[in-house]
């Protein structure tokens, strides 16, 4: 193997990975801030709704809320006066509140998310998640890291494929492995512009290697397995939404299609060892902190080491596994 072009693909893995931690780190920040954005609306619009005794799944006019049922004019008022009244009645009725009083402190819900907090503590059955794995936003110790990690990948990659186009598309993904494994230990997200941007220069790439070699079946084959690998998970963040993040969901679909390219074989492998990998994630996690069985972990980086598994040695533990008995 020539070694000069594994060095050279290693060195500028290292660049690459450099360059890309930071962009991933912007990239996870604005996917972030969009998520607390659309919460924020959702809570607001829950609180307008709770204010005025509107229950969920009510009717609702022009984004603001509505009573169900038509409010009773009489007749002969014309339309558009809000309060019409019939005669004798006062035009205002001074509202009665009984006054309370406690000796010492009182308990006030919190009423910042819209939902008074009368759950009481220890009863709320949800899943918690793992944070800050890794410091998020400016970390040098983080990037030196992931530029490392990153040229590493590269010039395995380079010694598994040498001195051909097929190389460059599986070098893009190692490249979006590391970034988005990176962005998931400290922001908890898979960056959809991250999987996009990839997926831009893979697919086209693909399309290159198959019209060199003429090997459109394996071209056809990537699509169909990305496809499948997105549907699939796409079912299971569907069903049970709090056990996996829709990044998952896409970077599935990534998955499925790089290690579709090769063989289903890959295909399986990868997820195969991306499932182990996750579990094994876990219990380390339960063994060393304080996670418990309910604990959500980042899922991404052990989808796309499985992945970068098969991606190198896929075809030798396919046989190992597949044909060691026949």
């Amino acid at each position: 193997m020539d070694a000069l072009f594994v060095t050279a693909c290693g060195v500028a893995g290292v660049v690459v990975g450099g360059l890309l931690d930071p962009v991933g780190q912007q990239a996870a920040g604005w996917s972030r801030a969009a998520e607390e954005r659309d919460r924020a609306e959702r809570e607001a619009r829950r609180a307008e709704r709770e204010r005025v005794g509107i229950p969920d799944g009510a009717a609702v006019a022009d984004g603001s809320a509505a009573t169900t049922a038509p409010r009773r004019v009489p007749d002969g008022v014309p339309d558009g006066v809000p309060d019409a009244v019939p005669d004798g009645v006062p035009d205002s009725v001074p509202e009665i509140v009984p006054e309370l009083t406690v000796d010492g402190p009182v308990a006030v819900p919190d009423l910042s998310s819209g939902v008074a907090d009368t759950e009481p503590v220890g009863l709320v059955d949800e899943p918690t998640e793992v944070r800050h794995l890794l410091p998020s936003g400016r970390s040098s110790a983080r990037t030196v890291g992931a530029a490392l990690v990153t040229g590493v990948l590269w010039a395995a990659v380079a010694h598994q494929y040498g001195r051909h186009l097929v190389v460059t598309p599986f070098l893009v993904f190692e490249a979006l492995a590391v970034a988005v494994s990176v962005t998931d230990l400290s922001w908890r997200l898979v960056p959809r512009h991250l999987l996009y941007g990839a997926l831009a220069l893979i697919v086209p790439l693909f399309v290159a290697t198959s019209a060199v070699d003429h090997q459109w079946s394996h071209l056809l084959a990537a699509a169909v397995w990305g496809a499948v690998a997105f549907a699939l998970f796409f079912l299971v963040w569907f069903f049970v939404p709090r056990g996996l993040g829709f990044g998952d969901v896409r970077l599935a679909g990534v998955i499925g299609l790089t290690t579709g390219y090769l063989g289903p074989v890959h295909v399986y492998l990868a997820f195969l060892g991306g499932f182990v990998l996750g579990l094994v994630f876990g219990v380390v996690l339960m063994v060393v902190s304080s996670a418990g069985r309910k604990t959500r972990i980042p899922f991404a980086p052990a989808l796309v080491a499985g992945a970068t598994i098969a991606v190198l040695w896929g075809g030798t533990l396919g046989q190992h596994l597949f044909h060691s008995g026949s």
